[in-house]
């Protein structure tokens, strides 16, 4: 049975086995036996960041992700943003969905975690090295 420090744990180990992690600066906060939320800052090594607050709780083992804000911007400007914030009901994903650089109306996007996104971030880093 997963609990909330477990997967922290996991969060972090994988975070520590990134290829394009540089440096970290995120708290994780215990907020019941069962749930806590991390928030931070990850800087990566082509100079972007990704920033986050996710807010899980465990159930039947597993963590559920209630709310997630991942934003990836470089230079101050926006890449990438997921989120589920219950503000964009016409998307086909509702409440999960991304706002992409360059595009006015936000994308649909599956539900996500950090673990998810930095792997999905890893993936366009590395193939553009």
């Amino acid at each position: 049975m997963q609990t909330i420090d477990q997967y922290f744990k996991k969060t972090q180990k994988t975070i520590s086995n990134s290829k394009i992690v540089a440096s970290t600066h995120i708290e994780y906060i215990k907020v019941l036996e069962n749930e806590g939320y991390m928030r931070g800052t990850l800087t990566l090594t082509d100079g972007s960041e990704l920033r986050l607050l996710e807010y899980a709780r465990i159930s039947n083992g597993r963590a559920l992700i209630l709310r997630y804000r991942l934003q990836w911007p470089i230079a101050g400007e926006l890449i990438t943003r997921w989120n589920n914030a219950p503000h964009h009901p016409e998307v086909e994903t509702f409440p999960h969905h991304k706002h992409v650089k360059s595009e006015g109306k936000p994308k649909p996007s599956k539900a996500k975690n950090l673990i998810s996104i930095l792997k999905e971030i890893e993936a366009k880093i590395i193939s553009q090295e």
